[in-house]
């Protein structure tokens, strides 16, 4: 009967060790990107980025994006509620989506690699009102993509 204990109880330890370094399974890419760009009511400087999801039951679709050279410019943004639809194709490189309003860059969507990250922004009040005023003066909205570094 002892045996039988000891041997449950390491196949109980194994399970959850097992379970919390899963959850704990960190989704980090990296990009450089070539412009200042705003992310919520922050502005980030032109440089390279690290984007980590930090999805956990508590707080599901969030992205820390840091500054690698400056680690001060740091922002957690969470993703939109709506439901991400992975596109229909896989790509070994990752990439982000910018919406351009009158050369004020806003981070829409981080993509990570095979699935790895996959985040889609809400629009901010700053880009809302960056887009009234792109659409008051009848030129239309550009994307920018960048690609994640390997």
């Amino acid at each position: 009967m002892k045996k039988f204990t000891v041997a449950a109880l390491f196949t109980l330890a194994g399970i959850l060790s097992a379970g919390s370094a899963f959850a704990q399974t960190k989704h980090e890419v990296r990009a450089h990107v070539p412009f200042e760009f705003s992310v919520g009511d922050k502005v980030l400087p032109a440089g390279n980025y690290r984007f980590d999801e930090t999805s956990s039951p508590v707080s599901a679709n969030e992205v820390v994006i840091q500054n690698i050279d400056h680690p001060r410019y740091t922002v957690l943004a969470r993703g939109s509620d709506a439901p991400y639809v992975l596109p229909n194709y896989v790509t070994s490189r990752g990439h982000l989506v910018f919406n351009q309003y009158n050369g004020e860059h806003f981070l829409r969507e981080v993509r990570g690699p095979l699935s790895a990250i996959n985040v889609e922004l809400p629009k901010s009040k700053a880009e809302k009102g960056a887009e009234r005023n792109q659409v008051s003066s009848l030129s239309a909205p550009e994307q920018t993509t960048v690609a994640m570094v390997e």
